[in-house]
């Protein structure tokens, strides 16, 4: 089956990349530590000797978090300020990445360089924000589509219950999540055929990925679902042991940054495994219907 062998070769591919795996977990290390290292600066500053900081070390603290920006609203409203810019470098840095993460998963066995990386990373830079500037006009639309009628019809009637409220609604937001599954499957596809085609035509390709992706929904879909169990798991596990810990110690703030350092790489590992599958499934398929 198409959909499992992509799984199965994307997982070699990725294990196959580690060097490309650990360069992306220390840019992201950089990066994190250039954003956190002033705001805890801020923060202390503002904090002062209080109790505060220990406060919200256990969890979200509403009154802690009050008395935080009554004592500093001005000084972190000009740090968040300062801060939007590099929150949107490190969108186009997520755009850029996957040029060279395409680059090496279509050849693992190949000898892995950052020149390269960075070629590749470069060339497909535009081609890949074009596709997100796309996607973000397709979720707009089908935002409106589904959910303007709702708030039309619930707004001009009186005396609804809150199950006539609460129901549809249910309906579709489930509706909702189905259809962004597919489009975030899709939008990899896209990624794959632009990446192998060396095309520049983004617009077209959508059109054509998404024919695609119809006529194999469910192998499609199920490959989706596939890559969906490892992310969710991940996720899972990591609540379940941030919210057993009370954080009250030094050995326990470091084990709470280890832990979540091994979170950041194995969401890269997971990213490049997803990357790597779709990829697959796209030369699987191409080959199929030519």
């Amino acid at each position: 089956m198409k959909a499992i062998s992509s799984f199965i070769y994307g997982f070699s591919a990725t294990i196959k990349s580690f060097r490309m795996i650990v360069l992306i977990y220390l840019c992201y290390l950089v990066i994190t530590l250039l954003l956190a290292i002033p705001f805890y600066g801020l923060f202390r500053s503002i904090a002062g000797n209080s109790q505060l900081p220990d406060s919200l070390m256990n969890g979200f603290d509403a009154t802690a978090i009050r008395e935080l920006l009554n004592n500093g609203g001005k000084a972190f409203g000009f740090y968040l300020k300062a801060f939007m810019p590099w929150i949107f470098i490190f969108l186009l840095f997520q755009v850029y990445l996957n040029g060279g993460i395409f680059s090496r998963v279509s050849n693992p066995r190949g000898k892995f360089t950052i020149s390269l990386f960075h070629q590749h990373g470069r060339k497909y830079f535009w081609r890949y924000l074009k596709l997100v500037f796309y996607f973000l006009i397709i979720h707009l639309i089908i935002g409106l589509v589904l959910y303007l009628p709702y708030l039309l019809i619930t707004g001009s009637r009186e005396g609804m219950t809150d199950e006539q409220v609460v129901r549809p609604l249910i309906f579709i937001m489930g509706g909702h999540l189905i259809l962004l599954v597919f489009l975030f499957l899709l939008a990899d596809l896209v990624k794959s055929r632009l990446f192998e085609q060396d095309s520049v035509k983004v617009l077209k390709t959508i059109f054509k990925c998404l024919k695609m992706a119809c006529r194999r929904f469910f192998s499609f879909y199920f490959l989706g679902l596939l890559l969906l169990v490892f992310p969710l798991a991940l996720f899972a596990g990591f609540y379940l042991i941030r919210s057993s810990i009370v954080v009250n110690t030094t050995t326990v703030i470091l084990f709470i940054f280890v832990i979540q350092q091994v979170m950041i790489f194995l969401r890269i590992f997971l990213r490049v495994w997803r990357l790597a599958a779709m990829y697959s499934y796209y030369l699987k398929i191409s080959a199929g219907s030519k």
